[in-house]
C-alpha cells in the first residue's frame, strides 16, 4: 500500500514567494556553500525546503511538489543558486515561429503571451539590475518594473552611448529614481544617473559592461533587449543563460532575434543544452549557454 503524504499542497503565491526567499538566502549566503535551506513564515505555517546547488535539485521539502511548482524551481532556482563568482547574465526573447522578434518597423508589443509577459516580470524580481539597449526604450518605452509580480523592481540600466534618450521614458520616470544609462565618455552631462564607458567600434564593449556591474555589486543580470544587445552579449561568451520564448504566429518578414555573425561550418557550431517549458500558448526554451 502506497504511504499516504503528510505534505501539504500550496498556492502559486505561496510558491512564487519562496522563490523569493530562495534569492534572500542566496544572498546572505554567498560562498562556497552547495546546499541551500529555505524557509519562509505565510500566516504563521512555516514552508521550506533545501535545494542541492550542485545537483540543481531540491532535495528536502514540506510541501507538495505539483507540475507548475516543480517547473516554477527548475526555472528560477538554478539561476539564483548560480556558481558564479562573477555577475550570472541571462537574456530574454520571444520570438515569432519564423525567427522575428518585431516587425520591420519595430513594433513588438505583444507577440508573446500573457504568461511570458509575467514570466518577465517574474526574472526582473530576481535580478539585482536590468539592462536594456536604446532602442528598445525608445521603441517600446517599457517600464522595466515588476508591477505584475511580487518582488522590489531591480535597478535598471539602457545602454545610450550618444545620450539622445529624453527623462520622459517610462524607465526613467519611475518613483524609485533606480534607472540608470551608460553612455560615452567622451559626452559632458552632469547628470547624477549616468555611468560613463567608452566606445570603440561605435558600441560599448560588454566586458567593460560587465567590470561596471561587478563594481556596483550586482549579481544576477537580465538583458531584457533588444535583440542587437542581447546578440552581443551572447556572441562575446558573456552570456550565461537565454530564455527564447517561441510564439506561434509567422510573421513573414521582420526583424530577426539574433544578428550575430554567420558560421559557415556545421561542425564549429557548439549545441546547447536546452529544457522545454510550456508557457500558456509559447513553448519556453530555456538555453544553458554554459560551455563544457
Amino acid at each position: 500500500m502506497k504511504k499516504k503524504s503528510n505534505k501539504s499542497s500550496i498556492t502559486k503565491k505561496i510558491a512564487w514567494s519562496l522563490v523569493l526567499a530562495a534569492k534572500k538566502v542566496k544572498n546572505l549566503q554567498n560562498d562556497d556553500s552547495t546546499i541551500f535551506l529555505v524557509s519562509k513564515n505565510i500566516n504563521n505555517i512555516i514552508y521550506k525546503f533545501e535545494y542541492n546547488q550542485e545537483k540543481k535539485k531540491v532535495l528536502k521539502n514540506n510541501f507538495i511538489l505539483d507540475s507548475y511548482i516543480t517547473q516554477l524551481f527548475n526555472i528560477f532556482l538554478p539561476i539564483i543558486f548560480n556558481t558564479k563568482h562573477n555577475p550570472y547574465l541571462i537574456g530574454h526573447l520571444a520570438q515569432t515561429l519564423d525567427g522575428y522578434i518585431a516587425t520591420e518597423s519595430g513594433e513588438s508589443k505583444y507577440i508573446s503571451s500573457q504568461d511570458n509577459i509575467k514570466h518577465i516580470h517574474m526574472l526582473r524580481a530576481i535580478s539585482d539590475v536590468i539592462i536594456v539597449g536604446a532602442n528598445t526604450v525608445r521603441l517600446d518605452n517599457p517600464k522595466l518594473t515588476t508591477r505584475l509580480v511580487e518582488g522590489k523592481s531591480p535597478m535598471r540600466i539602457t545602454l545610450d552611448k550618444k545620450n539622445i534618450l529624453k527623462d520622459g521614458y517610462d524607465v526613467f520616470t519611475n518613483k524609485d529614481n533606480n534607472s540608470f544609462k551608460i553612455i560615452d565618455e567622451k559626452i559632458k552631462s552632469k547628470n547624477s544617473n549616468i555611468f560613463q564607458l567608452p566606445v570603440i567600434n561605435n558600441a560599448f564593449q560588454e566586458e567593460d559592461i560587465i567590470t561596471l556591474i561587478n563594481k556596483l555589486n550586482k549579481r544576477i543580470v537580465f538583458i531584457e533587449g533588444g535583440g542587437t544587445t542581447i546578440s552581443r552579449f551572447y556572441e562575446s561568451g558573456k552570456l550565461d543563460r537565454l530564455h527564447l520564448c517561441i510564439c506561434p504566429i509567422i510573421l513573414g518578414k521582420g526583424r530577426s532575434s539574433f544578428l550575430t555573425k554567420k558560421e559557415s561550418k556545421l561542425e564549429n557550431i557548439f549545441e546547447h543544452s536546452i529544457a522545454h517549458y510550456k508557457m500558456g500558448e509559447d513553448v519556453l526554451c530555456d538555453v544553458d549557454l554554459t560551455r563544457p
